[in-house]
């Protein structure tokens, strides 16, 4: 039996509604007490008093973590594997997984890393990754096949994001600027 065979009988690679909103709550979630928790941060030196926030936004953000984490290993199977055999996405599936994979390495280092230097190489690490985690799972969702019922939103923004290359540009103090 060959793989052409045996693609009827794999399972739908698009999330279901709610698993895709419970992600899209992880990583809001996760962005907002990691900005929280850089914000409040003590930076001006180790005599100063730390916010109360603090310790507040790294319980949040640890507990989600371990969601996210959890999370994704329910979507292994169902839908980076199956999406993977089937040839969908991958560029962008890929790089979304690379990310979550940095996430979990650089925040159990966070946890568990001793030394000044390596410490701080991983919050740069994390801090980083962070911050382009967002991005990388707008572009793997904005790259999918659209669904033909649920996918209106995002074929909208597909278009007018092609009808944006396509617009001219006009210099500033150029001759078309009369």
């Amino acid at each position: 039996m060959t793989r052409r065979h045996l693609s009827h009988t794999l399972q739908p690679v698009r999330l279901g509604p709610t698993r895709r909103w419970l992600l899209y709550l992880l990583v809001a979630v996760l962005l907002l007490t990691g900005v929280v928790w850089l914000v409040v941060h003590p930076r001006a030196g180790d005599d100063a008093l730390p916010s109360p926030l603090e310790p507040w936004m790294m319980k949040v953000h640890g507990g989600a973590a371990m969601l996210a984490i959890y999370f994704s290993g329910t979507m292994l199977h169902g839908h980076m594997l199956n999406a993977w055999r089937r040839h969908r996405n991958r560029s962008s599936g890929g790089a979304a997984a690379a990310v979550l994979l940095l996430l979990t390495v650089s925040g159990y280092g966070l946890y568990y890393f001793n030394g000044d230097a390596l410490r701080a190489a991983t919050e740069w690490v994390h801090w980083v990754v962070g911050f382009a985690a967002p991005v990388a799972l707008c572009v793997h969702v904005l790259n999918a096949p659209v669904h033909p019922t649920t996918g209106r939103a995002r074929k909208a923004a597909r278009s007018f994001l092609r009808a944006m290359r396509r617009v001219p540009r006009r210099s500033v103090g150029g001759p078309d600027d009369r």
